[in-house]
């Protein structure tokens, strides 16, 4: 009894000494309330407003005001460090900046640009002067190396603590290079972030084993892809299963290009079908050697990626050439008997005159279409003499034999003892006409 007594007693006094110590912690941090005042501005140095701020773990939002002015008070809490993040109207989801509540940063500036103000730097062609300070990866200062904005001409060096100064636009990155370092591009972007102080720029040694994705001048196929398409073709063998079966589609398979142009580490990034992945697997590694790939006149090693593509040739279907059914064999030409030629308005008395229309539909009508030139009008056929119209007897030559017809179709010249063919009964109009001129029937 008296054991569990004294055990009670020692709990009790070690929860009050805790008590007497946290207490006074708590109050203590309770009480410093640090008010806050952030600036947030364009690169060109105007206001950004309406800018949103947000509070870690905490619900309450501060908004900028047409200035670019967010000021709001937060108790900072010694055992515990918050962050406040900033964002964009437009975007509530996507931070775009962050720094910690801390008394040091109870007066801050932010440059922050839209992506509408981006698009009207890069419409105008502003520059700004950056500044930048370029060290190695153990944070030593590199003299001599090289700043350049590319595309613009515009090239400096760093001096020897590493400084540089250089103006830089939107539509540029600004390129750092040091031989035997790997290329840095930096954005303009983050050397206005913070203009009163030099942006820091880091540089690391080239890794000989580096496998780069992307390089300056990429690895190619002796010939260019056209001749590795070629070669593909040549060499590719079509699983007779699968063509059995009509399979088609691609493989894509990456490589690495080694340094000396030979392909190592083939892999299937998109597979298609068993026997399929293993014979383009086989047709890359049996390539011939690529042109390796070079960053800035150095050969590295680089990954690349190809499709390699199965279809089944099918032979094209032949299609028959349309024949063209031929016209009428017997056609008259358009002009080989036009009416106007007998010139009959200048022969017709006044009295005769209504039959002309009557006397061109009787000449014009034929039941009978002839072939081109089958019927030839001589040109002195017709011969007019005195207001009279003469038809010699052959005046309408129509060669012996020329057109014989027996049941409706044409036929060669009948024998001579045939019987001879009746006259045939002629138009009332044409009888008339042929009566008023006196020609008679032979």
């Amino acid at each position: 009894m008296n054991c569990t007594r004294k055990r009670h007693i020692l709990l009790y006094t070690m929860w009050l000494a805790c008590l007497a110590f946290v207490v006074p912690q708590a109050v203590q941090g309770a009480g410093k309330e640090t008010t806050f005042r952030i600036t947030v501005l364009k690169s060109g140095g105007q206001p950004q407003p309406g800018m949103i701020l947000k509070i870690a773990s905490r619900s309450q939002e501060y908004i900028g005001d047409a200035q670019g002015l967010i000021t709001f008070n937060y108790e900072i809490e010694e055992n515990y460090t918050r962050k406040a993040y900033l964002y964009f109207p437009s975007d509530r989801d996507k931070s775009v900046a962050s720094f910690t509540l801390e008394p040091e940063n109870a007066a801050k500036t932010f440059y922050i640009d839209s992506p509408q103000d981006i698009v009207a730097f890069k419409q105008s062609q502003r520059t700004f002067s950056v500044e930048g300070i370029v060290t190695d990866d153990s944070g030593n200062p590199i003299m001599g190396a090289v700043i350049s904005i590319q595309g613009t001409g515009r090239k400096t060096v760093s001096d020897e603590i590493g400084l540089f100064r250089i103006d830089a636009d939107f539509n540029h990155p600004v390129t750092v290079r040091v031989a035997g370092m790997e290329n840095q591009s930096v954005p303009i972007q983050l050397f206005l972030q913070n203009p009163d102080e030099p942006y820091a720029i880091r540089m690391y040694h080239k890794n000989p084993s580096r496998i780069y994705s992307s390089v300056e001048r990429m690895p190619e196929f002796p010939g260019g892809m056209k001749a590795f398409q070629r070669y593909l073709k040549r060499n590719l063998k079509y699983p007779p299963q699968a063509k059995r079966d009509s399979i088609e589609g691609v493989v894509a398979i990456q490589f690495v290009v080694e340094r000396n142009g030979r392909i190592t580490s083939p892999v299937i990034v998109r597979s298609l079908e068993a026997s399929m992945d293993t014979v383009a697997l086989e047709v890359i590694r049996n390539m011939p050697r690529w042109i390796p790939a070079k960053d800035h006149g150095i050969t590295v090693r680089c990954k690349y990626s190809v499709p390699v593509q199965f279809k089944i040739e099918r032979p094209k279907p032949v299609r028959p050439n349309p024949v063209l059914a031929r016209g009428d064999s017997l056609i008259m030409s358009k002009d080989s008997l036009r009416f106007d030629s007998l010139r009959i308005d200048s022969l017709l008395t006044d009295s005769l005159r209504p039959f002309r229309k009557l006397l061109a539909d009787s000449l014009r009508g034929d039941s009978l279409r002839l072939k081109t030139d089958s019927l030839h009008s001589f040109a002195d056929s017709l011969r007019l003499k005195k207001d009279s119209l003469l038809l010699p007897a052959d005046s309408l030559a129509v060669r012996k034999d020329s057109l014989v017809v027996k049941k409706d179709s044409l036929i060669q010249a009948p024998d001579t003892d045939a019987a001879p063919e009746k006259p045939r009964k002629r138009n009332i109009f044409v009888r008339f006409f042929r009566w008023l001129f006196g020609i008679k029937d032979k």
